[in-house]
């Protein structure tokens, strides 16, 4: 079951106008958690334009590191489409749950979740690097 902090606890989401069909079409062409996750997200994303002013945040195709709070740990992955999906690699897909909350993301937010197996997850974002 997914869980999240509450809606005003939540950072701004911001999806590329490029990315968002997409996006969208990724969600909705399946059921699961990490899918409606991304939905979630994408409802409430702020959707910006490659001319608009915006601090980098994580798209398909960004490389992030992020803090995972409970387990003290850093990675550094490229959020990818499932298709190029590769761990092993560093290259995370958006159609995981840490994948689908680090979507729209920026340095500094951090996004709470519980994970399928009821494990409190909260992703600190420490850098962004734009495709």
């Amino acid at each position: 079951m997914l869980q999240q902090t509450a809606p005003q606890a939540r950072p701004r989401v911001l999806v590329a106008a490029g990315d968002f069909d997409l996006l969208d079409r990724l969600a909705n062409a399946q059921r699961s958690t990490a899918a409606e996750l991304l939905r979630q997200e994408l409802e409430r994303a702020v959707v910006v334009g490659e001319s608009d002013s915006a601090p980098p945040f994580v798209r398909l195709g960004s490389r992030v590191e992020f803090l995972d709070l409970p387990s003290g740990r850093t990675r550094a992955v490229r959020l990818v489409r499932p298709e190029q999906a590769d761990i092993d690699a560093g290259a995370l897909s958006v159609m995981t749950q840490v994948g689908a909350a680090l979507l729209g993301l920026s340095t500094g937010d951090s996004f709470s979740l519980a994970t399928e197996q009821e494990r409190e997850r909260v992703l600190v974002v420490i850098r962004v690097e734009d495709p």
